[in-house]
């Protein structure tokens, strides 16, 4: 099966956010952006979800929230 463009900017957006964020495991980062996508994946516009779920992730990184 091949990646959308959509999932290939989500695992971008995986790997900005854990070299971003080096003191939190893989794990961590990879929870975060997955909650965050799951939120926003219902939403009938889909150019943003990469956006803003970066976005949502990293505040959520920042606040050492799982």
């Amino acid at each position: 099966m091949e990646c959308s463009e959509e999932q290939r900017a989500v695992v971008s957006v995986i790997n900005t956010l854990a070299c971003r964020f080096p003191g939190r495991s893989r794990t961590d980062v990879e929870d975060a952006v997955c909650e965050e996508y799951s939120a926003f994946n219902s939403g009938p516009v889909r150019a943003m979800v990469p956006v803003l779920v970066e976005r949502a992730a990293m505040k959520r990184l920042q606040g050492g929230c799982s």
